[in-house]
């Protein structure tokens, strides 16, 4: 055999000598799995790695001597220096049992997750409060100084003059305090930008948001202002200057396919926003975080502010109900009006005692006052309301009744209205009482509808006669002489605290 034959040896020892290498990791394995109770693992591992280095020598001595002595000579060294490397190999292993998987610190990973949860609020936060101040600001740049600037300058539709696209009064009506909420937020996305940039693992939040809290109060005004906004923009975008103004406007790329009556209706929701990530920043916070305390009494506070608009919030979604519901009627002969408010709404069938049948379901909706019907059909792929009539409910009377009076129909109601007409621009055609019999789905369902009724027809009875106890009032002080009215408290001090106690009471 040649010295090339020699090295060839060695590879093939050296082959085997890996391939005793992964036997006795296999034996390792096998031999944690054998172990009692009582062993230890690195005993375990020991006795596995002496077992290997027996059988291993005894492997190459059979094999070598078969060889020449020059080349059991060069094999041995070659050899030896396989089994050495197998030794320090198994050594290494001894590593395994100083590893207690078991024993992996279940606080610091949720400590872990708790920090990026974290940070992922504040980013929202962040976030969303840069989009809700951009959107602010294109209100103020596409509509609000635009609008200003055209109010202040009186003009007049004389001589070809061009027309106003809202007075004065109207701008106010449609802003009221946006623009104190413009100012509030920049104040508020500037400061928390400077906290961010000095931001850290172990960095306050707290102190900036008590710092915002008493600039929200200007939300009371604009909510306080809302109902009469979103009436205003709805009666002007039927005058056509204000609608030819909203149409170019609205193309701006920058809008994103926003409109105005969006971006007026985006406050609502602001203070919820609030709400939910500040009460979630809390609950990610560790207990013994600087900030902990903090976001507790940040938590309170935004939550209690919460609470103490919360009719003015569900009045809001209210007012954004019933524009819709205009928006959607078809051929409806009134327009909205800033104290109307849907009670409910449902479908129901009209009842004709003369041919003893129930009519076509139509979409009833009870209104602050009056009751509106329509039959619901899909125009230019959107959904509208086909207007078919409706009820003033003022001195009205309603009553449920019998299957006698109805030949065997169950679950009727029979309204009374005491006038008909039109109510165009908030004025009233009167004509004769008329009779409207519905019919209801279930008597619980009837019980329903003549609670609403009668709650809506009191009201307005009530608001009724304090109009006509005012009335009266000014009609006495006209024909009195002058110096002789009596400055002692009147009915019409009462009437006026009554009615607006009355008006107020259909934001709930």
């Amino acid at each position: 055999m040649t010295f090339s034959d020699g090295i060839l040896t060695s590879d093939n020892m050296n082959q085997k000598s890996n391939s005793l290498q992964k036997r006795s990791i296999n034996s390792i394995y096998t031999s944690n799995n054998r172990v009692s109770s009582n062993a230890s693992p690195r005993n375990s591992i020991a006795s596995s790695t002496n077992t290997s280095k027996y059988t291993g020598g005894l492997t190459a001595t059979s094999t070598f001597s078969s060889l020449p002595d020059e080349q059991q000579s060069h094999a041995s060294t070659s050899n030896s220096s396989a089994i050495e490397f197998l030794n320090n190999s198994m050594e290494d292993f001894g590593l395994i049992d100083t590893l207690d998987y078991e024993d992996i610190d279940d606080g610091l990973i949720d400590h872990e997750n708790m920090h990026r949860s974290r940070e992922t609020l504040i980013d929202s936060l962040l976030t969303s409060e840069e989009t809700y101040t951009e959107s602010l600001e294109l209100v103020m740049r596409l509509f609000l100084l635009p609008l200003r600037k055209d109010a202040a300058h009186t003009s007049f539709n004389f001589l070809g003059m061009k027309k106003m696209i809202c007075t004065e009064r109207e701008f106010r009506w449609l802003f009221g305090n946006f623009e104190e909420l413009v100012h509030v937020h920049r104040l508020t996305l500037k400061s928390l930008q400077e906290r961010l940039r000095i931001w850290g693992p172990t960095q306050i939040l707290s102190d900036v948001f008590q710092a915002w809290f008493p600039n929200l109060e200007c939300y009371h005004d604009y909510l306080n202002n809302y109902a009469v906004a979103l009436t205003t923009y709805e009666r002007l975008t039927r005058y056509q200057p204000f609608k030819k103004f909203i149409t170019t406007a609205h193309k701006d790329k920058s809008l994103k396919g926003a409109s105005l009556l969006s971006l007026i209706q985006l406050p609502i929701g602001c203070i919820d926003r609030y709400v939910d990530i500040i009460t979630k920043l809390f609950e990610a916070t560790p207990t013994m975080h600087p900030d902990y305390s903090g976001l507790h009494k940040s938590k309170l506070w935004i939550q209690h502010f919460r609470h103490s608009i919360q009719d003015k919030l569900l009045d809001a979604n209210n007012v954004n109900q019933v524009l819709i519901l205009h928006q959607s009627l078809l051929g409806a002969p009134f327009s909205v009006r800033a104290e109307r408010r849907l009670v409910i709404q449902g479908q129901l069938s009209r009842v004709v005692l003369n041919t003893k049948s129930i009519g076509e379901e139509r979409l009833y909706m009870l209104f602050s006052d009056m009751l509106v019907f329509a039959k619901p059909k899909i125009e230019a792929k959107m959904a509208k309301l086909q207007y078919k009539g409706h009820l003033m409910l003022e001195r009205a009377k309603v009553r449920v009744m019998s299957k006698e009076e109805t030949d065997g129909i169950a679950s009727c109601l029979e309204i009374v209205s005491s006038f008909s007409g039109v109510d165009n621009l908030n004025t009233t055609f009167i004509a004769g009482p008329t009779v409207h019999i519905l019919h209801l789905r279930s008597d619980s369902e009837r019980e329903i509808w003549l609670a609403k009724l009668e709650c809506v027809i009191e009201k307005l009875n009530k608001i009724a006669a304090v109009k006509h106890a005012q009335a009266t009032r000014r009609m006495i002080q006209s024909r009195a002489p002058r110096g002789n009215v009596s400055n002692s408290p009147t009915i019409s001090s009462l009437s006026d605290e009554s009615s607006s106690k009355e008006c107020a009471s259909y934001t709930s």
